[in-house]
């Protein structure tokens, strides 16, 4: 894949499909199992790129406690334990497919982090190691994380997914 924006849906969605179960295997080496979000409701129809996540193909998933994330606001944000979940893939420049890193926000308890919504952010690399955790080990790696999504405070920190790759159907 020589150019990333050029690929169709169905073309990343099958490389998604052979990565998936190896992407998940390598993420649950930094934790917990129920962080094995294959059952978990995805909210794209097929991975499109992200800009934000470095030009990656990006799958969201949320978890059951999520509820309404279209519905989020300020006023109306995600109720606490929430977790969203972007899996990634690059493409290289020789044209290859390679698993990328898992970004994960988690609403936390109000208080835990007012600038940010309260939300936890981490980013877990494809070999399970923890490259960063709001609160936690590598807490300044992640800190852009929070410092992005200032851009949609309005939305409880979630950024929009475009609309050609929205589910409708949950």
């Amino acid at each position: 894949v020589l150019d990333p924006r050029a690929l169709a849906p169905d073309e990343a969605e099958k490389i998604y499909d052979t990565l998936l179960d190896r992407m998940v295997t390598g993420y649950l080496k930094s934790g917990p199992d129920e962080m094995d979000y294959r059952a978990w409701r995805r909210l794209n129809t097929a991975p499109y790129v992200s800009d934000q996540h470095g030009a990656r193909f990006v799958n969201v998933y949320v978890n059951d406690t999520s509820g309404d994330f279209f519905a989020a606001s300020a006023d109306r944000p995600m109720p606490v334990g929430s977790i969203v979940i972007k899996d990634s893939i690059s493409a290289v420049e020789s044209g290859g497919i390679s698993r990328g890193p898992l970004f994960t926000m988690e609403k936390m308890p109000p208080g835990f982090a007012p600038k940010f919504g309260d939300w936890r952010y981490a980013m877990i690399m494809p070999n399970g190691k923890l490259f960063g955790m709001t609160g936690g080990a590598g807490n300044r790696a992640v800190e852009f994380c929070g410092e992005c999504h200032l851009q949609v405070a309005q939305r409880d920190h979630l950024f929009e997914l475009p609309e050609e790759f929205l589910r409708r159907q949950n």
